[in-house]
Protein backbone atom coordinates (compact mmCIF):
# COMPACT_ATOMS: atom_id res chain seq x y z
CA UNK A 1 0.00 0.00 0.00
CA UNK A 2 1.70 3.28 -1.19
CA UNK A 3 1.61 6.52 0.90
CA UNK A 4 -1.61 7.89 -0.97
CA UNK A 5 -3.81 5.02 -0.30
CA UNK A 6 -2.58 5.08 3.08
CA UNK A 7 -4.16 8.65 3.86
CA UNK A 8 -7.21 7.85 2.33
CA UNK A 9 -7.73 4.73 4.73
CA UNK A 10 -6.82 6.88 7.61
CA UNK A 11 -9.27 9.88 6.54
CA UNK A 12 -11.59 7.39 6.32
CA UNK A 13 -11.08 5.64 9.69
CA UNK A 14 -11.41 9.70 11.04
CA UNK A 15 -14.66 10.61 9.35
CA UNK A 16 -16.27 7.20 10.35
CA UNK A 17 -15.11 8.32 14.20
CA UNK A 18 -16.50 11.29 14.09
CA UNK A 19 -20.22 9.98 12.46
CA UNK A 20 -20.01 7.95 15.83
CA UNK A 21 -18.95 10.23 17.92
CA UNK A 22 -22.16 12.53 16.99
CA UNK A 23 -24.41 9.52 17.27
CA UNK A 24 -23.27 9.12 20.63
CA UNK A 25 -23.86 12.47 21.80
CA UNK A 26 -27.22 13.14 19.85
CA UNK A 27 -28.31 9.76 22.23
CA UNK A 28 -26.73 11.42 24.77
CA UNK A 29 -28.76 14.56 24.81
CA UNK A 30 -32.20 12.75 24.21
CA UNK A 31 -31.50 11.03 27.29
CA UNK A 32 -30.75 14.63 29.21
CA UNK A 33 -33.74 15.98 27.36
CA UNK A 34 -35.92 13.55 28.73
CA UNK A 35 -34.68 13.37 32.53
CA UNK A 36 -34.94 17.14 32.61
CA UNK A 37 -38.65 16.81 31.28
CA UNK A 38 -39.45 14.34 34.17
CA UNK A 39 -37.68 16.61 36.76
CA UNK A 40 -39.04 20.31 35.83
CA UNK A 41 -42.93 18.82 35.21
CA UNK A 42 -43.26 19.12 31.18
CA UNK A 43 -46.40 17.66 30.04
CA UNK A 44 -45.63 14.12 28.84
CA UNK A 45 -48.01 12.64 26.16
CA UNK A 46 -51.90 12.06 27.71
CA UNK A 47 -52.36 7.97 28.26
CA UNK A 48 -55.02 6.62 25.84
CA UNK A 49 -58.33 7.31 27.82
CA UNK A 50 -57.51 10.24 29.73
CA UNK A 51 -58.24 13.69 29.37
CA UNK A 52 -55.63 16.26 28.62
CA UNK A 53 -55.04 18.65 31.60
CA UNK A 54 -57.13 21.90 31.22
CA UNK A 55 -59.29 20.35 28.21
CA UNK A 56 -61.37 18.43 30.54
CA UNK A 57 -65.05 19.07 31.26
CA UNK A 58 -64.11 18.48 35.36
CA UNK A 59 -61.74 21.66 35.51
CA UNK A 60 -65.12 23.60 33.64
CA UNK A 61 -67.23 21.92 36.45
CA UNK A 62 -64.88 23.69 38.92
CA UNK A 63 -65.63 27.20 38.30
CA UNK A 64 -69.20 26.46 37.03
CA UNK A 65 -69.44 25.06 40.70
CA UNK A 66 -67.72 28.68 42.40
CA UNK A 67 -71.50 29.95 41.65
CA UNK A 68 -73.00 27.35 43.49
CA UNK A 69 -75.91 26.04 40.83
CA UNK A 70 -78.74 24.42 42.14
CA UNK A 71 -79.29 21.43 41.63
CA UNK A 72 -82.19 18.94 40.29
CA UNK A 73 -84.04 16.47 41.48
CA UNK A 74 -87.03 16.56 39.40
CA UNK A 75 -90.72 17.89 39.64
CA UNK A 76 -94.25 17.58 38.40
CA UNK A 77 -94.31 21.55 38.97
CA UNK A 78 -93.51 22.82 35.11
CA UNK A 79 -92.74 26.28 36.85
CA UNK A 80 -90.03 24.83 39.39
CA UNK A 81 -88.14 23.02 36.55
CA UNK A 82 -88.63 26.29 34.14
CA UNK A 83 -87.05 28.71 37.04
CA UNK A 84 -84.35 25.97 37.52
CA UNK A 85 -83.13 25.66 34.16
CA UNK A 86 -83.40 29.95 33.54
CA UNK A 87 -81.25 29.94 36.61
CA UNK A 88 -78.31 27.40 36.15
CA UNK A 89 -78.62 28.90 32.09
CA UNK A 90 -77.38 32.47 33.45
CA UNK A 91 -74.71 31.18 35.36
CA UNK A 92 -73.52 29.04 32.19
CA UNK A 93 -72.96 32.18 29.96
CA UNK A 94 -69.32 33.64 32.24
CA UNK A 95 -67.63 30.24 31.29
CA UNK A 96 -68.04 30.68 27.59
CA UNK A 97 -68.23 26.89 27.09
CA UNK A 98 -68.96 24.94 23.97
CA UNK A 99 -73.12 23.70 23.71
CA UNK A 100 -71.74 20.45 24.04
CA UNK A 101 -70.36 21.37 27.25
CA UNK A 102 -72.69 23.19 28.55
CA UNK A 103 -74.96 20.27 28.56
CA UNK A 104 -72.91 17.70 30.02
CA UNK A 105 -72.16 20.44 33.10
CA UNK A 106 -76.16 20.09 33.33
CA UNK A 107 -75.75 17.10 33.82
CA UNK A 108 -73.70 17.14 36.73
CA UNK A 109 -76.45 18.72 38.46
CA UNK A 110 -79.38 16.01 38.41
CA UNK A 111 -80.21 13.88 40.97
CA UNK A 112 -82.65 11.20 41.94
CA UNK A 113 -85.96 10.94 39.33
CA UNK A 114 -84.18 13.50 37.06
CA UNK A 115 -80.99 11.63 36.86
CA UNK A 116 -82.83 8.45 36.10
CA UNK A 117 -84.61 10.09 33.41
CA UNK A 118 -80.86 11.49 32.13
CA UNK A 119 -79.69 7.84 32.14
CA UNK A 120 -82.70 6.50 29.89
CA UNK A 121 -81.88 9.82 27.27
CA UNK A 122 -78.04 8.86 26.87
CA UNK A 123 -78.98 5.13 26.85
CA UNK A 124 -81.43 5.87 23.77
CA UNK A 125 -78.48 8.31 21.97
CA UNK A 126 -75.61 6.57 19.49
CA UNK A 127 -72.59 6.70 21.48
CA UNK A 128 -70.75 9.71 20.97
CA UNK A 129 -73.56 11.91 20.08
CA UNK A 130 -73.31 16.21 20.39
CA UNK A 131 -75.67 18.13 21.84
CA UNK A 132 -76.83 21.13 20.75
CA UNK A 133 -78.20 23.44 23.26
CA UNK A 134 -81.17 23.61 21.50
CA UNK A 135 -81.89 19.88 21.57
CA UNK A 136 -81.18 19.35 25.28
CA UNK A 137 -84.00 22.43 25.76
CA UNK A 138 -86.20 20.52 24.01
CA UNK A 139 -85.57 17.06 25.58
CA UNK A 140 -86.14 18.71 29.20
CA UNK A 141 -88.97 20.52 27.94
CA UNK A 142 -90.90 17.23 26.99
CA UNK A 143 -89.91 15.75 30.41
CA UNK A 144 -90.72 18.89 32.65
CA UNK A 145 -92.75 21.74 30.63
CA UNK A 146 -95.50 20.08 28.92
CA UNK A 147 -97.88 21.01 26.13
CA UNK A 148 -100.54 22.58 28.65
CA UNK A 149 -98.21 24.30 30.58
CA UNK A 150 -96.25 25.98 27.75
CA UNK A 151 -99.62 26.56 25.91
CA UNK A 152 -101.12 28.61 29.05
CA UNK A 153 -97.76 30.56 28.66
CA UNK A 154 -98.59 31.34 25.34
CA UNK A 155 -101.80 32.82 25.70
CA UNK A 156 -100.40 34.65 28.88
CA UNK A 157 -98.03 36.03 26.20
CA UNK A 158 -101.05 36.93 23.91
CA UNK A 159 -103.09 38.26 26.79
CA UNK A 160 -100.05 40.63 28.08
CA UNK A 161 -100.67 44.21 28.83
CA UNK A 162 -98.55 47.13 30.68
CA UNK A 163 -101.20 47.95 32.91
CA UNK A 164 -99.54 49.13 36.18
CA UNK A 165 -96.14 47.97 34.94
CA UNK A 166 -93.21 50.17 34.23
CA UNK A 167 -92.08 50.03 30.98
CA UNK A 168 -89.00 47.69 32.34
CA UNK A 169 -91.28 45.77 34.42
CA UNK A 170 -93.47 44.85 31.42
CA UNK A 171 -90.62 44.15 28.85
CA UNK A 172 -89.06 41.84 31.15
CA UNK A 173 -92.39 40.43 30.98
CA UNK A 174 -92.72 40.32 27.38
CA UNK A 175 -88.85 38.67 26.88
CA UNK A 176 -89.84 36.06 29.22
CA UNK A 177 -93.09 34.99 27.99
CA UNK A 178 -91.94 35.66 24.26
CA UNK A 179 -90.18 32.24 24.18
CA UNK A 180 -93.59 30.44 24.02
CA UNK A 181 -94.99 32.19 21.10
CA UNK A 182 -91.66 32.81 18.89
CA UNK A 183 -93.72 31.58 16.01
CA UNK A 184 -96.07 34.46 16.26
CA UNK A 185 -93.11 37.19 16.62
CA UNK A 186 -91.08 35.24 13.68
CA UNK A 187 -89.47 38.97 12.58
CA UNK A 188 -88.60 42.12 14.35
CA UNK A 189 -91.50 44.29 12.84
CA UNK A 190 -94.24 41.57 14.47
CA UNK A 191 -92.32 41.90 17.60
CA UNK A 192 -92.43 45.48 17.88
CA UNK A 193 -95.48 45.71 16.51
CA UNK A 194 -97.04 43.59 19.50
CA UNK A 195 -94.63 45.34 22.30
CA UNK A 196 -96.54 48.21 20.87
CA UNK A 197 -100.17 47.23 21.17
CA UNK A 198 -99.59 46.10 24.88
CA UNK A 199 -98.17 49.61 25.72
CA UNK A 200 -100.76 52.04 27.85
CA UNK A 201 -101.87 54.41 25.70
CA UNK A 202 -100.22 57.44 27.06
CA UNK A 203 -96.53 56.13 26.07
CA UNK A 204 -97.88 54.69 22.67
CA UNK A 205 -99.06 57.94 21.48
CA UNK A 206 -95.92 59.27 22.20
CA UNK A 207 -93.97 57.13 19.86
CA UNK A 208 -96.44 56.25 17.11
CA UNK A 209 -95.43 58.74 15.03
CA UNK A 210 -91.52 58.57 15.49
CA UNK A 211 -89.47 56.31 12.94
CA UNK A 212 -88.20 53.10 15.16
CA UNK A 213 -86.40 50.44 13.49
CA UNK A 214 -85.33 48.16 16.01
CA UNK A 215 -86.88 46.16 18.44
CA UNK A 216 -84.25 47.87 21.55
CA UNK A 217 -84.73 51.64 19.96
CA UNK A 218 -88.36 50.78 20.70
CA UNK A 219 -88.01 49.85 24.28
CA UNK A 220 -86.04 52.42 25.03
CA UNK A 221 -88.22 55.34 23.23
CA UNK A 222 -91.04 53.92 25.38
CA UNK A 223 -88.81 54.08 28.81
CA UNK A 224 -88.10 57.98 27.58
CA UNK A 225 -91.69 58.60 26.73
CA UNK A 226 -92.59 56.96 30.34
CA UNK A 227 -90.12 59.45 31.82
CA UNK A 228 -91.29 62.50 30.18
CA UNK A 229 -94.97 61.40 31.37
CA UNK A 230 -93.95 61.15 35.04
CA UNK A 231 -92.04 64.55 35.32
CA UNK A 232 -95.43 66.27 33.50
CA UNK A 233 -97.55 64.58 36.12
Amino acid sequence: MDRVDQMLLLMQQQQQMMVTTMQQQQQMMATMMGAMAQNIGVPQPTPPGQPSPGSNVGNLFERFQRYRPPTFAGTHRPEEAEYWLNRVTKLLRPLHCTEAKSVELLSYLFEKEADLWWESVLRSIPEGHVWTWGEFEARFNVKYLPQTYQHERENEFLRLQQGGMSVAQYENHFTELSRYASEMIASEAIKMRRFTAGLRSDIRSKICCVNIRTYAELVEMSIKAEQDEERVT
